[in-house]
């Protein structure tokens, strides 16, 4: 019995063999096409084209009034990725931060406004609560009061841990105040 299934096995594995050396022709009315065996044919895929990273990073300055203005971090989670909120209770090391030098150029007023606010989750078999996770596209607004007349550039970063690839995020960005117009941007250096 078993020399029959090794038998078997043998010629199946011997007659799926493949000879990349080969072509095939197709035809068609009164076209003829050969096509590689080898070669992958050339496939139009529809649907969504999905993002390479787990997350995107935007950033946008809006002036409130004469000196004030909102920075804002808009977070675009793909994959089922998500972070900490940084709301957490907990002392997680990969909460979302926004750190900048400090400065004698501008000052930033409050905590970090999170939109939509995340929320706790309690496990119902245990005392246990989940940390805030973030899972939803989410932005984040940090207000500035400029305190200087001066011209200035601050360098700073945005870092959180993206979860489940668990790799720390650190973005390095720039808040630059030049000739009345301030720009809020992710620094490519």
């Amino acid at each position: 019995m078993k020399n029959l299934i090794l038998s078997f096995c043998l010629l199946l594995f011997i007659s799926c063999k493949i000879d990349s050396s080969k072509t095939e022709t197709a035809s068609t009315d009164s076209v003829f096409v050969q096509i590689a065996k080898s070669e992958p044919r050339n496939l139009t895929v529809y649907g969504p084209k999905l993002q390479e990273n787990p997350y995107e990073l935007k950033l946008e300055t809006h002036t409130l009034s004469n000196g004030i203005y909102d920075l804002e971090m808009k977070m675009y989670l793909y994959h089922d990725a998500y972070y900490a909120s940084p709301n957490e209770k907990k002392d997680l090391k990969g909460k979302f931060t926004f750190v900048v030098a400090n400065n004698d150029f501008f000052t930033l007023e409050n905590n970090l406004i999170e939109t939509p606010l995340s929320a706790e989750k309690h496990d119902y078999y245990s005392s246990d609560y989940d940390p805030k996770w973030i899972r939803d596209n989410t932005s984040y607004k940090q207000k500035l009061e400029i305190t200087s007349e001066e011209d200035f550039e601050v360098r700073g970063h945005i870092q959180f841990t993206i979860e489940p690839r668990c790799t720390l995020e650190k973005i390095p960005v720039f808040i630059k105040y030049e000739k009345g117009v301030m720009k809020f941007e992710i620094d490519g250096c």
